[in-house]
């Protein structure tokens, strides 16, 4: 029997051979088993089968792949958002869900009562509670003050940020100190920067740059290179524009999602579907017009008599040639020695809406968004399958709110704003508070709307009742401030009890206790005044 043919491989740049580990023979089969084949241990990563011979894929780090292709990425995700309905819905839906009215801040800032008598942790309590009102007030009222431009309050521009991240896979967010001169509630403001503000292509391994970013000797971000102006407008920003200049880290706010451990820069969420985008788009375009024109025509005329006009023809050129103008329903006369023919493409008949929704879930897919919330179909689910897609989908927009806009974002700002509102003297710290304890907040984005309203509410009544949760996190959830909500119903109670109201609202009926003269008991005999519901 003939010996299989073995293969050596050979150490590039050398004459010095070697023999692999299991050396294979030509056809495929492992030496020494004659013709049966051995499984390689992954489908995928049979080198030798048939399927996966053609497969051949390169080794990219995580920036290496990004580095050549961020820019035209950029470009055809902004062409598609641009131009294709549904690559704008997916956008607008994904900015609508993680931002929504925006991810708003509670001040949880408080005294450490260790070690404290009873007398000391009470005063430094009601301290503490002063101290987080105050940055309530003082955070409403700098919100609308927040962007450089003024046309947009700070949650507006967390909405144009998480877009420049989905749309152009990051977005930088430079806050700027201002002058106390210049008449703002905390002396800040902050401007919203494109992601091609920064070079990818600035690269310095001796400057320790890369990808348009300065690190220090442990790797630790110092800085970003940025364009004083946007390159795409460069021409608008005079002279000047193009200049680059390294601005502290500590000055800005990188969002962006990392994919890959290591990843410096973010892709485009579109990136995996922008070939299916434009290749619909022009489907449907291409459908479009062969409907179209199969729906000019009624007829044609053959002309008898000499000297009679065409209809829908314009007069010959130089060359004798005539223009037809085709409108619905035309009726075209031709010449005795004229005849037209037509190519006749087949519809798509039933099978039209099935592709174009396989295309569309792909595409919702690829974006993270669901299908029904791309296409506005909800006609192939039910309440159960709405509410698990749904349910899972959220999940996925808690990542992302807190993983990357109030990480990358919230949180660097708030702890900028307080600093600056702390030294402004707008804020004053209360004894015994660290300007660390300051920085303490809970980021709570706005409230998923209610699938079953009644259902809801009384699974967080009884989650409550049993202990599950507290009443103050189901408010969080709700995105309200539980001691807002508080001091309201304070206010609503006292100006009820004042006018000699009693709601079926005011809790206080069922304990009977004072405040509300007549309780509960009281209120159907007449009470202390009228009843309301």
């Amino acid at each position: 029997m003939r010996e299989p043919a073995r293969v050596r491989v050979r150490l590039k740049g050398t004459s010095q051979y070697f023999a692999p580990v299991a050396s294979v023979d030509l056809s495929g089969a492992p030496a020494g088993t004659g013709t049966a084949r051995e499984a390689a241990p992954y489908d995928a990563a049979g080198g030798f089968g048939r399927r996966s011979r053609a497969w051949r894929v390169g080794g990219y780090g995580p920036n290496t792949a990004l580095t050549y292709a961020l820019d035209e990425l950029r470009q055809k995700s902004r062409d598609q958002a641009r131009k294709n309905p549904y690559a704008r819905a997916a956008i607008d839906r994904l900015v609508t869900n993680i931002v929504g009215t925006g991810i708003k801040p509670q001040s949880t800032a408080a005294i450490s009562t260790v070690g404290m008598s009873k007398a000391q942790a009470k005063a430094a309590k009601k301290l503490s509670e002063q101290f987080r009102q105050a940055v309530t007030r003082l955070w409403w009222d700098w919100t609308d003050q927040a962007d450089s431009t003024g046309a947009h309050d700070f949650y507006g521009l967390q909405a144009i940020a998480v877009r420049g991240m989905i749309e152009g896979g990051e977005c930088f967010l430079r806050m700027r100190p201002r002058r106390l001169t210049d008449g703002l509630t905390v002396p800040l403001q902050l401007q919203v920067l494109e992601g091609d503000h920064c070079d990818a292509f600035k690269t310095n391994a001796s400057e320790r740059i890369r990808q348009g970013i300065q690190y220090d000797a442990i790797g630790a971000r110092q800085g970003y290179w940025l364009y004083r102006e946007h390159p795409g407008d460069g021409l608008l920003g005079g002279a000047g524009s193009l200049a680059q200049s390294l601005v502290p880290a500590s000055d800005v706010c990188h969002l962006y999602r990392a994919m890959r451990p290591g990843q410096d820069r973010g892709e485009p969420w579109l990136a995996p579907a922008l070939q299916t985008l434009y290749d619909l788009s022009g489907y449907l375009d291409a459908e479009l017009v062969r409907k179209k024109n199969s729906a000019m025509f009624v007829g044609f005329i053959k002309r008898i008599a000499d000297g009679q006009s065409p209809l829908g023809a314009d007069g010959p050129d130089d060359a004798g040639s005539a223009g037809l103008a085709f409108e619905p329903g035309t009726l075209q006369i031709l010449e005795d020695d004229e005849d037209v023919t037509f190519s006749d493409p087949k519809d798509v008949g039933p099978n039209f809406e099935a592709f174009v929704r396989q295309s569309l879930r792909g595409i919702a897919t690829a974006a993270g968004t669901l299908y029904e919330l791309l296409s506005g179909d909800y006609s192939q689910l039910n309440d159960r399958t709405l509410r698990a897609a749904l349910n899972d989908f959220r999940r996925a927009v808690e990542g992302w709110q807190h993983h990357h806009v109030v990480y990358q974002v919230c949180r660097p700002v708030y702890a900028r704003w307080i600093d600056l509102a702390i030294l402004s003297g707008a804020l004053i710290l209360p004894p015994g508070m660290r300007r660390q304890d300051a920085y303490a907040a809970k980021w709570t984005p706005q409230a998923w709307p209610y699938i079953h309203p009644v259902q809801d509410v009384e699974s967080k009544q009884m989650e409550i009742r049993a202990g599950f949760s507290t009443r103050s996190q189901k408010v969080s959830e709700g995105g309200y401030d539980a001691e807002a909500i508080d001091a309201e119903n304070a206010q609503d109670n006292a100006r009820a009890d004042a006018l000699g109201l009693i709601y079926a609202s005011d809790g206080r009926q069922k304990t009977g206790s004072a405040g509300n003269a007549g309780a509960a008991g009281d209120a159907p005999a007449g009470g202390n005044g009228p009843t309301a519901d």
